[in-house]
């Protein structure tokens, strides 16, 4: 059976100018807002575990790094689940925040296909220790294990079915950044990095890389949109 995802683009009016760096943090706090106004989604943004959805920043970027108010932006949500990104939509035009007003939204559905590639546009981010995250630098092996392991994870959580996680789903990996990108949140710094990874073709790695599309690699997908896929990118060895 073909896996599926669930897209939600949003159009969004910017009521005040926020930095770049903070701007994902903004557009966390319009879904959370949108979801406690619902019995059903409060519930899922109060449990412990993966929630199953990643969001990116906001479009068009800005070469200054500053969003501007009284500009119009739009951001993508995805989801493995059809009923989130539906209740999202229909919750987002009476939701409002300091920063957000949004306008409208559409859903688009995408059908599991063959990935070669995948990019990250929002920083992915790897913790390997207490408040300590992975940057350029440290031991690639710990980067992999992470990715690895925190796939089958919600693999795992999703479709209640265990993988053997000595398999990697990739065959390799390119850095994109040399020093590490900092997003913002709750007064503290995250610590992420951009990266092209190149798919194995077996049936597990494509489905893996396909849910990634849908939920985020690594961490933090949901708390503020850190680990956004697309497919495609730069070149190896460029």
């Amino acid at each position: 059976m073909l896996m599926h995802y669930f897209e939600l683009t949003t159009t969004a009016y910017l009521l005040k100018n926020i930095a770049f760096n903070e701007v994902n943090e903004k557009i966390a706090q319009l879904i959370n807002k949108a979801m406690l106004n619902d019995e059903c989604l409060t519930i899922k943004h109060e449990e412990n575990k993966f929630k199953n959805y990643v969001f990116d920043s906001l479009y068009p970027r800005e070469e200054d790094k500053i969003y501007k108010a009284d500009k119009i932006y739009v951001f993508r949500i995805r989801s493995l689940e059809e009923y989130f990104i539906n209740k999202i939509k229909q919750l987002f035009p009476n939701t409002t925040t300091d920063y957000f007003k949004v306008i409208t939204g559409e859903i688009k559905k995408y059908e599991q296909r063959p990935i070669k590639e995948l990019y990250t546009i929002t920083p992915a981010l790897a913790t390997i220790g207490k408040n300590i995250y992975w940057i350029p630098g440290d031991d690639i092996k710990v980067l992999i294990e992470r990715m690895n392991a925190n796939l089958f994870k919600k693999y795992k959580s999703y479709f209640e079915v265990s993988l053997n996680e000595e398999q990697l789903f990739f065959e390799k990996i390119k850095i994109l950044n040399r020093k590490p990108l900092v997003y913002k949140y709750k007064n503290t710094n995250l610590f992420g990095n951009k990266f092209k990874i190149a798919i194995n073709d077996d049936e597990i790695s494509q489905k893996l890389a396909f849910m990634t599309l849908g939920v985020g690699l690594l961490e933090k997908n949901s708390t503020i949109g850190m680990g956004f896929c697309i497919e495609g990118g730069v070149e190896f060895g460029k």
